[in-house]
């Protein structure tokens, strides 16, 4: 028996992909960042169902080509998810997080690996509008979206010994914030 397993927006409030910057356009190429994150989701067997979230129905078009698409990657889907990977990682450095979850729970209630996230990709894929808006939910987003701003951070340093990639997460929470930071977002959808 195969368990059901639904996702819910990975289109929009999973990247804002309907509106992606050049640079991750460039990187998913000859995909396009809606594409080749639907075939990702959908070749992992524990996935059946995306609910795609198109605001209008010309969004609704950018999903059609991989719709029907659940038998696992090809290898010129996984040479763009690498090609992903690398960037990610060339333009990060040594400020890369991998989101292994270690340096949680945190006692000020920062969900670390989120917001070091929403950096990463803000930083290598120039998703700085999307960083802000998913960001900006903290505090404010309920159940669906816990925790609070990188600002609460106290440099009490309980996340650093438990950070296996010793990453100077206080600063990074810290930069974070002063690049993401803006209006409080009361909602997951528009």
């Amino acid at each position: 028996m195969r368990c059901v397993g639904i996702l819910t927006n990975p289109t929009d409030k999973g990247g804002q992909l309907h509106i992606a910057p050049e640079k991750l356009r460039q990187t998913t190429t000859p995909y396009t960042p809606i594409e080749i994150n639907q075939r990702f989701l959908l070749s992992d067997p524990a996935i059946t169902t995306l609910t795609v979230g198109a605001g209008k129905p010309e969004e609704w078009d950018a999903h059609l080509r991989m719709a029907d698409r659940v038998e696992p990657l090809t290898p010129e889907e996984q040479a763009t998810l690498q090609r992903m990977d690398d960037t990610m990682k060339r333009e990060l450095g040594n400020t890369y997080c991998s989101y292994c979850f270690e340096c949680l729970p945190c006692p000020e209630d920062i969900h670390i690996p989120e917001v070091l996230r929403l950096r990463n990709m803000a930083k290598a894929f120039d998703m700085v509008e999307f960083g802000k808006f998913r960001y900006n939910l903290f505090g404010n987003g309920g159940h669906w979206f816990p925790g609070v701003q990188a600002d609460a951070c106290t440099d009490c340093g309980d996340c650093l010994p438990r950070c296996p990639l010793k990453l100077d997460i206080p600063a990074l929470l810290r930069e974070t914030h002063e690049m993401l930071t803006g209006e409080p977002v009361k909602r997951l959808w528009r």
